[in-house]
């Protein structure tokens, strides 16, 4: 009778003693599984906020350009008339220029080219005045942009000449507009030359930094 109650006495404290380890199990195995979901969690939402902080190439740039005070506008036939450009409509296909306070209309299917002479003033968008030519050489090589569409290129200041280009590709590749851009930070883009596709309403210009 002894032996038997010794028998049923450790059965119970063996049955104890797994109930307990399973409940510790359980309690294990479900803080685990919390921590991993807390873990993953944590990722996603790090994941989004990277996301969230990570800067996107931009595709397109909107230029600022100066053109010099004085233009010699180029005929077709060969002629030419010089003034200042104060403006180029895209739905009516006309540039505009002034000298001694007359404005004059053009249309861009008589223009060969539009050529800014060296030696003209020209101002930078921070109001500085240039003067092309010995005095303020160009610090780089002189670029082309070809195939720009005519509506995206603005005359913002008459006055002074500024003027606002929109570059993307495919007129300049990414890469290119990210040195453009480097090198807009510290110095000006001075139109040299301008010419226009009246049948496919684009613009060509041709500049350098200064």
């Amino acid at each position: 009778m002894r032996k038997l109650n010794i028998v049923k006495y450790t059965v119970k404290a063996m049955k104890a003693f797994f109930q307990g380890w399973v409940v510790a199990i359980l309690v294990i195995a479900a803080a685990i599984a919390g921590n991993i979901q807390a873990v993953i969690g944590k990722d996603v939402k790090m994941g989004n906020f990277l996301l969230a902080q990570t800067p996107v190439n931009a595709d397109e740039l909107e230029l600022a350009v100066a053109l010099p005070e004085l233009a010699e506008v180029i005929f077709k036939g060969g002629e030419s008339s010089s003034g200042r450009v104060i403006g180029i409509d895209a739905q009516g296909q006309a540039l505009s220029i002034r000298r001694n306070d007359k404005t004059t209309t053009i249309p861009l299917s008589q223009i060969a080219r539009v050529v800014f002479k060296n030696g003209s003033l020209v101002y930078r968008s921070n109001g500085r005045q240039i003067i092309r030519g010995p005095r303020d050489l160009p610090i780089g090589k002189p670029v082309t942009w070809s195939g720009i569409p005519l509506n995206t290129f603005t005359v913002k200041n008459p006055t002074q000449g500024q003027a606002v280009v929109k570059l993307k590709p495919p007129v300049v590749s990414t890469a290119q507009l990210r040195g453009i851009q480097s090198v807009a930070r510290n110095w000006q883009y001075v139109v040299n030359e301008i010419q226009f596709n009246s049948q496919q309403r684009t613009i060509t210009i041709l500049a350098k930094p200064y």
